[in-house]
């Protein structure tokens, strides 16, 4: 049941108040000794980073400088402030700033003009503008492209928006991925084979180098190849032609050649894991994609990407994300996007209600911040930051101040 106004904790008079226990120190933390009859220092530093979260949570009304209709640019108070009288100055704050509001996630017009999704890659950082710009040069040309980047950053995605804008969209484009196959059954797939050419080659089959004429051919990790395979590779690209496993016949190709990977091709050349050669032979225009977690300002419009394309190919009603739970997906997210889209998928999927609130995120995400600093405040079913505030207010004593905090959800 709601918690009547009166008795809500008024988190932004409250951090009032820590600022001015503070000074003029960045954080309460750097002045702890005053409350050391308080808190722990530990308890303080994760109670700081909690309430700024909260606070965003509790208020309404502006995200990006998108207007809510209906609502004021700084929602009102809510009820109870914290004060020691047994402190100086801890006593009714002169001023109070407004606090930080934040409204629902806005559709996918209000992003219209503001994040270039040219392609179908969304990102308005400044290293995604580069990735854009280095897309459409790449697409101007012929020339080989290495694409590096963590697994999940969306680069095959890259790949195939450089072959559709290239004047060889008309011709096929395939993928393939060194790291899940063997070495023979990698040779055969890109060379292709003769039939008796090994136990089970039954019938003449086209490797994917000629399937791929006039194409483009997108090999993916293609750190994790062998040795032999990258030089037969090399000679590939040298000589522009193949002959097929077991075969005689020379086969003459024009393929171009868009590779991947994660790892650091120069570090595998030192230590004997590379060809130099045909790092060069690959390595013509670089496209590096930076993770995820350096470019958190474009979590919203990818959750909001997501969930428009989910409702598409679904046909379910499209549903929004709330403020709360936006928030909580501003984090590292070291599978960068491919786990914020599994993320988006299990939320639709399991939330009842219109839009995803922050119970429908997984326990990982939603303990995320608090967690990695403070393992023990990771109790089951009970927010993180709910039990920081619940413990930082327990000098007060009684049902009193339980019951001030006993539900901190206002959406």
């Amino acid at each position: 049941m709601p918690v009547p106004p009166a008795r809500r904790l008024d988190l932004s008079a409250w951090l009032d108040d820590l600022r001015r226990l503070g000074g003029q120190a960045r954080t309460l933390a750097e002045r702890h000794e005053i409350l050391e009859g308080v808190m722990s220092l530990a308890d303080l530093q994760m109670l700081e980073e909690a309430a700024k979260r909260i606070i965003v949570s509790m208020n309404r009304g502006l995200l990006y400088g998108i207007p809510e209709p209906g609502r004021s640019h700084a929602g009102p108070a809510v009820g109870l402030g914290l004060t020691r009288p047994d402190i100086p100055g801890t006593g009714e704050p002169q001023h109070r700033p407004a606090p930080l509001a934040v409204g629902p996630l806005p559709a996918a017009a209000h992003f219209e003009g503001s994040v270039a999704a040219a392609h179908g890659i969304i990102g308005r950082t400044d290293a995604m503008r580069r990735v854009h710009a280095l897309i459409d040069k790449a697409a101007a040309c012929s020339l080989p492209v290495l694409i590096h980047g963590e697994s999940g950053t969306g680069k095959e995605l890259v790949a195939r928006a450089i072959h559709e804008r290239s004047d060889r969209r008309a011709r096929r484009f395939f993928s393939e991925n060194c790291s899940a196959l063997s070495e023979s059954l990698l040779e055969s797939e890109l060379f292709g084979h003769v039939r008796g050419a090994f136990t089970g080659a039954d019938r003449d089959r086209k490797g994917i180098l000629e399937l791929a004429h006039g194409g483009a051919l997108f090999l993916d990790e293609i750190g994790d190849m062998s040795l032999r395979m990258q030089s037969k590779l090399l000679r590939a690209l040298q000589e522009r032609e193949i002959r097929p496993v077991g075969g005689k016949d020379i086969i003459h190709i024009d393929v171009r050649i868009i590779s991947a990977t994660h790892r650091s091709l120069r570090t595998l050349i030192r230590d004997g894991g590379f060809h130099e050669a045909l790092l060069y032979r690959i390595n013509v225009i670089t496209i590096h994609l930076p993770p995820l977690r350096e470019r958190r300002e474009d979590i919203p419009a990818l959750v909001e990407h997501f969930l428009a394309r989910i409702a598409a190919e679904t046909g379910l009603p499209r549903k929004d994300c709330s403020p709360g739970a936006l928030e909580l997906l501003a984090h590292e997210w070291p599978g960068n996007i491919r786990e914020l889209e599994n993320v988006i998928q299990r939320a639709v999927a399991l939330g009842d209600g219109g839009r995803i609130e922050a119970p429908d995120l997984p326990d990982r995400i939603r303990h995320m911040m608090i967690t990695e600093e403070a393992p023990q405040y990771s109790a089951g079913g009970k927010a993180g930051e709910q039990m920081l505030i619940e413990g930082a207010v327990q000098f007060r004593g009684g049902q009193n101040a339980r019951g001030a905090i006993h539900r901190l959800d206002t959406h």
